[in-house]
């Protein structure tokens, strides 16, 4: 089980997106995937337990991508 953490978000952070990719990458509901990044808006951090490592990784670089600061544990 890998662990993404969201720790901030870079200025232009397009929220929509890392909604969208939350809900269709690891399957959250819509509202948890709004409420993770509203959460973060306020400046708190986000930890995401994600089962396979790969999926992990490809929502680490889509999510920076879309603005957010995040790290890998795996």
């Amino acid at each position: 089980m890998a662990k993404v953490i969201m720790e901030s978000w870079r200025y232009g952070l397009q929220v929509v997106c890392l909604t969208k990719l939350q809900y269709e990458k690891l399957g959250l509901s819509l509202l948890e995937s709004k409420t993770n990044a509203d959460t973060l808006l306020e400046d708190q951090i986000i930890i995401l337990e994600i089962e396979d490592e790969n999926v992990a990784r490809e929502f680490l670089e889509e999510a920076d991508r879309f603005g957010v600061n995040c790290r890998l544990l795996s």
